[in-house]
C-alpha cells in the first residue's frame, strides 16, 4: 500500500528536480527520501524518475504518477482541512429556534454575524412556539433555543444571552404618543391586546406584575393572532400592546413604539438560550463562546431613539 507520506516526498521530489533539494525543502535527509522513492518504484512495478548526477526528471510513467498523486493529495488535504473545521465548530450545521420576531433586535444581529465570521457553518433558523421549541431540543431536532425569560427548566443547560428594552405600541394618534418617556403607572386604565402565541403569555404575566394591586387588574385582550397581526389592530386604535425591542423591525403605518422606564431606568427583558447537555456538536459549542463574548463587551453606541413627532417619519 501506497502512503500519503510517500505522494508527497514524490511531488517534493518532482517540483525540486533533484532528491536533495526536496530533502532540504522536507527538512528529512537525502537518504530518506531516495530510499521512500525507491520503494515506491518497487511497489508499483516502474521507474518514476530518471535519476542523473545533476538530478532527476520524470519518466513517462512518473509524469502521469504526478498527476494523480497531485489530485489525491489536493483531496486529502481538502478533506483534512474539513474534519478540522468541524471538529473546531467552523464547519457543520446549527439548528437554532425562536419565537422572538427575527426582523431586528439582538437576534437578527448575532445570527448574522455568527453567519459572516463562519460561512461554512449551515445556519438553520426555526420560529416555534415555546412548547415546541423545548420539545425540539429535548428530541434532537434542535440545537438551541434562544427564549425570553431565564427560567430554568429540567434536563437542560441554560445561559443568559442579552437583554432588550420593553416598549409600549400604540397608535401614533394615542395621548401618550407625545411623550418622550413614559412609566407604568401611566399605563393605568390601559386596554392591553396580545397575542396568545409566544411571548404573550410571558408578557401578560409582566403586566400583571407591574399594575396589578389591589381592587384593579389591567384590561387584557389574548387573541390567537401573530405579532405583526397585534401592531396591525393597534393602528386602528382602542388598543395598545407591550413589546421587545426586536419588534422595531415590523414597520406598521400608524403605530409608534415608546420606551417603558422604572424608577432605576427603562424596563428590560432578558433572553436565554437552552440546550441539552448531552449534544456535542462542537458548532454548538462554538455558538456559545461567541455569544457569550459578544454580550461580554460593553455595548456601542447608545439605544436607537425612539421618539418622534407622530405623524412623522424619522428622517
Amino acid at each position: 500500500m501506497i502512503e500519503l507520506r510517500q505522494l508527497r516526498y514524490l511531488i517534493a521530489a518532482a517540483e525540486a528536480g533533484s532528491f536533495s533539494r526536496a530533502a532540504r525543502n522536507l527538512n528529512i535527509k537525502q537518504p530518506t527520501l531516495s530510499r521512500y522513492i525507491l520503494e515506491t518504484e518497487k511497489r508499483l512495478g516502474m521507474a518514476l524518475f530518471d535519476r542523473k548526477t545533476r538530478g532527476a526528471t520524470l519518466t513517462a510513467d512518473g509524469a502521469t504518477y504526478l498527476r494523480v498523486a497531485k489530485r489525491i493529495m489536493k483531496e486529502w488535504d481538502e478533506l483534512d482541512a474539513w474534519v478540522s473545521a468541524t471538529t473546531n465548530g467552523h464547519a457543520g450545521k446549527l439548528a437554532v429556534g425562536f419565537y422572538t420576531s427575527f426582523s431586528a433586535g439582538n437576534l437578527r444581529a448575532t445570527l448574522s454575524e455568527f453567519g459572516a465570521r463562519h460561512p461554512e457553518v449551515k445556519l438553520r433558523g426555526f420560529e416555534r412556539d415555546r412548547e415546541m421549541l423545548l420539545a425540539g431540543i429535548e428530541n434532537g431536532l434542535l440545537d438551541i433555543a434562544i427564549m425570553i425569560g431565564e427560567a430554568p427548566h429540567p434536563g437542560l443547560m441554560s445561559r443568559s444571552f442579552w437583554s432588550e428594552r420593553i416598549l409600549v405600541a400604540m397608535p401614533e394618534t394615542h395621548a401618550l404618543a407625545t411623550r418622550e418617556r413614559i412609566h407604568w403607572t401611566d399605563l393605568t386604565g390601559e386596554r392591553f391586546l396580545l397575542t396568545e402565541q409566544d411571548p404573550g403569555p410571558e408578557t401578560r404575566n409582566m403586566l400583571l406584575g407591574k399594575l396589578g394591586m389591589p381592587g384593579y387588574s389591567p384590561e387584557i385582550d389574548m387573541d390567537d393572532i401573530r405579532r405583526d397581526t397585534v401592531l396591525s389592530v393597534i393602528a386602528l386604535g382602542g388598543h395598545i400592546s407591550i413589546v421587545a425591542e426586536s419588534a422595531l423591525g415590523i414597520h406598521v403605518p400608524g403605530v409608534v413604539f415608546r420606551e417603558v422606564h422604572e424608577t432605576n431606568g427603562h424596563t428590560r427583558i432578558g433572553f436565554s438560550g437552552y440546550w441539552r447537555e448531552d449534544n456535542e456538536n462542537p458548532v454548538l459549542r462554538r455558538f456559545l463562546e461567541f455569544v457569550t463574548a459578544r454580550y461580554s463587551m460593553p455595548s456601542v453606541p447608545g439605544p436607537q431613539p425612539l421618539f418622534q413627532q407622530p405623524g412623522k417619519e424619522p428622517s
